[in-house]
């Protein structure tokens, strides 16, 4: 392979200019430095974020170049001879300094793929309406407030990206690009798009997010081949009757609107895959929402909603958000939902579940946190496949002996409920490493608290427990135990048997003594005795190799000086 002599000193040229080696490489999508070479010409060039100010003029010497990737470098002008080489097809000058390009652009006959993004540009020279081979134009992140006709005679573009520059209008001759298929408008200052929009029969997604759109033109249902339309965060009151047309549509993205209600007629979205309507104004939904058979991801969060329509046909669906609304009931056909994973109703106005709900075999993750649940089914336990589930802030006050049947269940919060009795058959619960039962009303925890073998966080903090459980000593691995504000008179010598256990909290009980089996909890860091009556220590404390911090305010410790002599030689914090 013999490389001319003129391409391999611009090679040369470029590398003195950065003062790094520019190696041979096999591509350049691999490499953020190098070039490739085909039939003994330089092909390719790739010089990512190189710290190069300039261009040489003599790039001419490179006349097989086609690609040029010149992105993240700190250029601020172009030299006229880049647009002259005839081969070149992908030009990556993105992460610039530019603020004008050469008005030699019209050469690059054979440009396929411009990317312009993140440069200080705010309009293109009139002669690149002649680039008439475009595909690929990115301008995204420049300053482009206004957009000049040249831009749309392209016809053969089929990716514009405008993201992020500071469009206010965009001109009716957008329809004149029929076969662009990727269009990107978002976070910019649209108010409104022109009704030739419809006229882009290829396009198949459109990005419109973060702009100030209050009405879409009804010739947006005439965008047959649609497939991913983002509108979130614009200002949107209603949509038109139209948008049921887009039979292809598989993902509308509408949150942060200021959307009222739907068209009665969004079921006809049929292939519809993904639907975000979260943070809107909805109190209501149309019937056929349910008709929508392919949906896989329903987003509805922080609307305004009291009901919720029959959802049977959804047998697809896989998520389903329903949190920060004023749902009172869930409909029965819930339990239809065979395919559903993941169920979040928190923050809503629930004062029961439907029975149905328990027949949700695939569930994964059950949110219900901060709702009126008085009771759960009694059934409740064959949701099977349940790892998650919060039942935190409600008004529960036992659970069902059939929670013990959630084999899968690896988190369970009942915490801030009313609860006064614990089932045994928590103990069946083997997979679980989180229990959060604080704030509750439980006087007692039931011996089968020591089954939980792969408990590493158990909560009982903020309840009325008098005593707690031999067999909270069969925990081995227990990494943080919560049993502050109780009424505990003493902790059982077991807990020195919990092996894993690196926070202990023991804060705001009636103990007067602490066991000295806790010398032997190796690893813990964390002990925190506060608000206790406790008047001697074990001298076994000096036994504690991991601790870093001991708070034993209020309490009426008696002989502190050696131990605290001791832990302060180790910079133990110590809070007395």
């Amino acid at each position: 392979m013999v490389v001319p002599e003129e391409e391999l000193k611009f090679i040369k040229l470029i590398e003195d200019s950065i003062q790094m080696k520019i190696p041979l490489v096999p591509d350049l999508y691999s490499y953020t430095l190098g070039y490739t070479v085909k039939e003994n010409h330089i092909e390719g060039l790739g010089l990512f974020s190189c710290g190069l100010h300039s261009i040489p003029e003599k790039i001419n010497a490179l006349s097989r170049l086609k690609k040029l990737f010149i992105r993240g470098n700190k250029l601020r002008v172009l030299p006229e001879e880049l647009f002259l080489l005839m081969a070149l097809d992908t030009l990556d000058l993105s992460d610039n300094r530019l603020s004008k390009l050469p008005t030699s652009i019209y050469s690059a006959k054979s440009l396929k793929n411009l990317y312009l993004e993140s440069n200080h540009l705010n309009e293109l020279p009139y002669s690149v309406k002649d680039l008439t081979s475009l595909e690929i134009l990115d301008m995204s992140e420049n300053k482009f407030t206004t957009l000049t006709e040249e831009i749309f005679s392209f016809k053969n573009l089929k990716t514009l990206d405008l993201s992020s520059n500071g469009l206010e209008i965009l001109p009716d001759k957008i329809g004149d690009l029929v076969n662009l298929e990727l269009l990107y408008l978002g976070n910019n200052a649209l108010k409104n798009l022109p009704s030739t929009i419809g006229s882009l029969k290829s396009l198949k997604r459109i990005n419109l997010r973060n702009n100030q759109l209050e009405e879409l033109p009804n010739s947006i249902g005439e965008l047959n081949s649609l497939r991913s339309l983002f509108l979130k965060g614009n200002n949107l009151i209603q949509l038109p009757e139209s948008i049921g047309n887009l039979k292809n549509l598989k993902y509308l993205g509408l949150s942060s609107n200021n959307l009222s209600s739907l068209p009665s007629n969004i079921g006809s979205l049929f292939n519809l895959e993904n639907l975000s309507l979260s943070s809107n104004s909805l109190t209501s939904l149309p019937k056929s929402i349910g008709q929508l058979e392919s949906l896989l991801r329903l987003e509805i969060s922080d609307n305004q909603l009291q009901d919720f329509p029959e959802i049977e046909k959804l047998s697809s669906l896989q998520i389903m958000r329903l949190d920060r609304n004023n749902i009172r009931r869930l409909p029965n056909s819930i339990g239809k939902l065979r395919s559903l994973e993941v169920l979040k109703v928190d923050r809503n106005e629930l004062e029961g579940l439907p029975d149905s709900i328990c027949e949700l075999s695939t569930l994964k993750e059950l949110d219900l946190y901060d709702n009126k649940l008085s009771a759960l089914p009694h059934n409740f336990g064959t949701l099977s496949s349940l790892t998650i589930l919060d039942l935190s802030k409600n008004l529960l006050k036992t659970l069902p002996e059939s929670i013990g049947n959630l084999e899968s269940l690896r988190e369970l919060d009942v915490s801030t409920n009313k609860l006064n009795l614990l089932v045994s058959s928590i103990g069946a619960l083997q997979k679980l490493k989180n229990l959060m039962l604080g704030f509750n009303r439980l006087q007692t925890i039931p011996e089968d608290i020591g089954l939980l073998k792969n408990l590493e966080n158990l909560d009982l903090g903020k309840n009325k427990l008098t005593k707690v459980p031999e067999s909270i000593g069969n925990l081995k691995s227990l990494k943080r135990l919560y049993l502050y504000y109780n009424n505990l008179k003493s902790i059982p010598s077991s807990i020195g048997n919990l092996s894993s256990l690196k926070s202990l909290y023991l804060g705001n009980n009636y103990l007067t003594e602490i066991p000295d089996s806790i010398g032997n909890l190796k690893t813990l860091k964390y002990l925190f005795l506060r608000g206790n009556g406790i008047s001697k220590l074990p001298k076994i404390l000096h036994n504690l190799p991991s601790l870093k911090y001991l708070n034993l305010e209020k309490n009426d410790v008696e002989d502190l000086h050696d131990i605290l002599e001791d832990l302060g030689d180790r910079d133990v914090k110590v809070f007395k």
